[in-house]
């Protein structure tokens, strides 16, 4: 409820059955200012609506006519609990448009939910203005029962270029991610889910609304489409409803109240003017009040412009002024006037009824393409000349007159105009000299919220901030266009892209993130630019990279440049932020001893300016390089010192969600470390948290980062195929929910580890085939170590050629990428195939050589597992004592973690040594 309905309710309540005056309402809801009473008009409007109130005969609040109101129902007062701290809400998908009472169109909204159970794609066609939003919101709820999944709502006529189509519905449908296609991610998305899809408006980008409803349409899925447009989209199997005008009784017919108000295109009249006008509606006016509908051609929307007339004509003066200023007659019975010129001409002609400044306001405010605020109003008409209580008092005065929708969100009134009005106000713009600025100052304005944005998000609650921001994108969208098209403003542009960052990031929409940071880049080559504004467009490309499906050079060519930058605009914060961001980019990779060379430098300059809001990352990631380089006791002691830092914050503020998220991501490296160094269930419990953690916050992202990089390998390596089914599972559900490409042959790889430990013959196929993709996308990061797991997989099958193969390709990557955690696992891997080749003594000397490499670098878990191989083959060589004098101590520095596979094994085989002695 909007803050100003909520005071005029709280004092309509706490004076129930009294008159309260328009004076003493306005005095409550504006203290001290003069205005129109038609903003008490509108704010009433959207209190009643809020409470259910809008039929002709009210519940709550009635009207007394020109005095003011009184809430009749009954009101009882008591004391309640409150509770101060409510559970976080998800962000919830962009809710469709506020609907008024509908008006005669059962019929339509019935035969629309039963054409959704029975086919999947649905269009309602009609001409503009006659309702098709209206109807189309009203069958989707009437099928919402139907829809597991809920319904998504995408307003098309926020966007002007087809190209944004897809961008669109990503959005509307809160699609995570980097997706190559986002036509392709919405297909897959739906395919899991049973969801209805609202596409709003789909004319002006009809190819793009065509390609996606036929590939909809012959895809697996049990999600439905309707679409509402003024021309079918023409797919093959589209199911049309076509929507006609409201009917109205024949002019002449001499019918009474009660006869003329059983016509919807009356009853719709009636029940506008009643609400804007306090109108009574006698048997003297049903025949003047048939011609209105009748000559509007029973459009809904032309129907109610003219009601919103009535407190200034009467019905018979209506029909008069109709007759004379909408340049037609009523429609004969043989030929009827096309229903989108009669709309025009009622636009038209309440357009020019309206005050000048009134008038130039209402062209202003088609720069905005989704719901704005008076702020937002306000800022924008001061370049026509216009002042805040001009814009306030004409906001109302629009809203009496139907040329814009009024709605209650987020404290505040936020008004909107319909795709039809949008359109016919952008040609008086576009006609008004005096508004020549708009579309500038309308960037401007988009500027200084994504700007304040950037501040807010340190502070607001995530979920607040998400909610407040994305509702503006469609703004922010079309401030870009102008600023980067024919006629803007390149330089405003470049700061606009800087100031969405921040929300393209949160909100990980990252494929319109890349192509918009990409223009943007390239523009600065040639236009003067700040170098801290280069530098931050280059960070944000590096990252939105760095999660596509392949990491190319061009990802590398960002980060230099934003290190380049960062430099020359003398800016510590985004040094250190580009070296990170490099340096992670490195990991992945596989260029280790790269990565450290720049993490160094990032670390050091933490000593320049110890309040860089990036020293925890780079404390991290320095430490993660140093343990896949085999520095194991460089490495831990810091992923120690920054667990121990971190909690799990129980607010929801911005700090308490950063202590949350470097929670989670210091546990994405630690838990391997743990593990290698013999503490398999302290690592366990590690990744876990992490995943736990992510869960509980909806971060999908970081528990996709922990599933990929500790609770996968972790259960893979300790031999728990429980929880590696639930991790790889899990993992699958947030592929479908955030879709960042490279964790997809991450979880096939895993996926296929645990078919094969399983049993089944046909993993290792699998297995390879995820290593290859994995290869050819240079996710490269520990490929060495799949490569290991693909030649055990292979010695299982006997295929002893292929594991060499395998092997031999895994000690390849480890000692041309530097990591050397995993020399002393793949050097027991290679003996094993050796053995396995019949080469014995060749196998040993390989097994003694790893031993000393895992004993080098501490990596007990590796120890152990060299000494169980190797205390076997003295068994079996008949050197018994030598093998339990080898094992015993290497087992004995375990202190935990004695249910996994690897203790188990050489538990068991000790036992045996004993016993058989």
């Amino acid at each position: 409820m909007g803050g100003r309905a909520f005071e005029l309710l709280q004092l309509l309540v706490q004076r129930s059955g009294e008159l309260v005056s328009k004076d003493e309402l306005m005095e409550a809801a504006w203290p001290g200012t003069f205005l129109h009473d038609s903003n008490l008009k509108v704010n009433m409007w959207s209190l009643r609506r809020s409470l259910g109130d809008t039929q002709v005969e009210p519940v709550y609040i009635t009207t007394v006519a020109r005095r003011g109101y009184k809430f009749i129902a009954d009101v009882q007062a008591s004391v309640g609990e409150i509770e101060d701290d409510p559970a976080p809400v998800a962000p919830a998908r962009p809710r469709p448009p506020v609907v008024r009472g509908i008006v005669g169109r059962e019929a339509e909204i019935a035969a629309i939910a039963k054409a959704l159970i029975e086919t999947r794609h649905v269009t309602l066609v009609g001409a503009g203005g006659v309702g098709k939003t209206t109807v189309a919101i009203a069958a989707a709820q009437v099928f919402a029962p139907h829809c597991r999944d809920g319904v998504c709502f995408v307003d098309l006529a926020t966007i002007s270029d087809p190209m944004l189509f897809g961008t669109a519905l990503v959005t509307a449908l809160g699609i995570r991610g980097n997706s190559d296609n986002n036509m392709t991610a919405v297909l897959d998305y739906l395919r899991a889910r049973q969801m209805l899809v609202v596409l709003d408006n789909c004319e002006h980008v009809l190819p793009a609304a065509t390609m996606f409803a036929g590939r909809f349409a012959t895809d697996t899925s049990f999600s439905r489409l309707l679409a509402t447009s003024r021309e079918p989209l023409g797919t093959a199997n589209e199911h049309l409803v076509r929507l006609g005008s409201l009917g109205s009784p024949r002019p002449g017919s001499a019918l009474t109240t009660d006869q003329a108000a059983r016509f919807p295109g009356v009853q719709l009249f009636v029940q506008r003017a009643v609400e804007w006008s306090d109108y009574q509606f006698v048997d003297d006016d049903c025949d003047a009040v048939a011609r209105i509908c009748h000559s509007l051609d029973g459009l809904p929307l032309a129907i109610e412009l003219a009601a919103a007339q009535i407190g200034r004509f009467s019905p018979r003066q209506l029909v008069t002024l109709l007759d004379q200023n909408l340049g037609f007659r009523a429609p004969s019975l043989d030929g009827a006037t096309p229903r989108h010129e009669t709309l025009m001409a009622t636009i038209d002609w309440s357009f020019r009824l309206l005050s000048q400044r009134d008038a130039r306001l209402f062209g202003v405010l088609s720069v905005f393409n989704d719901a704005f605020e008076t702020e937002d109003a306000v800022f924008v008409a001061e370049t026509a000349g216009l002042t805040p209580v001009d814009v306030v008092t004409g906001l109302g005065s629009l809203v009496a007159k139907s040329l814009l929708n009024a709605q209650a969100g987020g404290g505040t009134l936020r008004y909107r105009l319909l795709d039809s009005t949008r359109r016919y106000a952008a040609e008086r713009r576009l006609a008004d000299p005096a508004s020549g600025q708009a579309l500038s100052r309308h960037a401007q304005r988009v500027l200084a919220l994504f700007e304040l944005s950037e501040e807010e998000w340190n502070w607001r609650e995530p979920s607040d901030w998400t909610q407040r921001y994305l509702g503006r994108i469609a703004d922010l969208r079309a401030a870009l266009s102008w600023a980067f098209g024919e006629g803007g403003d390149p330089l405003l542009g470049i700061r606009l892209t800087v100031a969405g960052i921040t929300l393209w990031s949160e909100t990980s929409i990252l494929s319109e993130a890349q192509a918009r940071l990409e223009s943007a880049l390239a523009l600065t080559r040639s236009i003067a630019c700040d170098d801290l504004l280069k530098a931050k467009l280059a960070c944000a490309l590096g990252w939105s990279l760095f999660y596509a499906r392949k990491l190319s050079n061009e990802n590398e060519l960002a980060w230099l440049d934003a290190i380049a930058f960062a430099r020359r605009a003398g800016d510590i914060e985004y040094q250190q932020r580009a070296l990170v961001g490099f340096a992670f980019y490195l990991l992945q990779i596989g260029q280790i001893p790269r990565a450290i060379t720049h993490l160094e430098e990032a670390t050091a300059l933490a000593d320049r300016d110890r309040d860089l809001t990036s020293t925890s990352e780079a404390d991290r990631a320095w430490a993660w390089a140093h343990a896949f380089a085999g520095e194991l006791s460089k490495s831990r002691p810091v992923l120690d010192r920054l667990a121990a830092t971190y909690s799990l914050a129980d607010g929801r503020s911005r700090k308490d969600a950063n202590e949350v998220y470097r929670f989670i991501t210091v546990r994405f490296n630690l838990p391997f470390v743990a593990w290698m160094q013999g503490q398999a269930a302290y690592a366990a419990k590690l990744a876990h948290d992490a995943v736990e953690a992510a869960d509980r916050g909806g971060h999908w992202v970081s528990q996709s980062n922990a599933l990929g990089l500790a609770a996968l390998p972790v259960s893979l390596e300790t031999g728990n195929l429980a929880a590696l089914e639930n991790y790889t599972a899990r993992l699958r559900r947030n592929l479908e929910r955030e879709r960042i490409s490279r964790w997809i042959p991450v979880e096939r790889y895993f996926s296929a580890c645990l078919r094969d430990l399983r049993g089944d013959p046909h993993a290792v196929e699998d297995i390879r085939a995820a290593i290859e993709e994995l290869i050819e996308c240079r996710f490269l990061m520990r490929i060495g170590s799949y490569l290991a797991t693909l030649a055990r997989a292979y010695l299982r099958q006997g295929r002893i050629e292929e594991a060499h193969k395998a092997i031999a390709g895994a000690i390849h990557r480890q000692e041309s990428q530097g990591e050397r955690w995993c020399r002393s696992e793949l050097q027991r891997v290679e003996a094993s195939v050796l053995l396995h080749a019949g080469e014995p003594l060749l196998a040993e000397s390989r097994l003694e050589q790893a031993l000393v490499e895992a004993r080098a670098i501490g990596a007990k878990t590796f120890a152990l597992r060299i000494a169980t191989d190797l205390a076997a083959h003295w068994i079996a060589a008949g050197r018994r004592p030598k093998a339990v004098r080898l094992l015993t101590p290497v087992y004995q520095e375990f202190t935990e973690g004695f249910e996994t596979q690897d203790l188990l094994a050489a538990s068991h085989l000790l036992e045996r040594a004993r016993a058989s002695r």
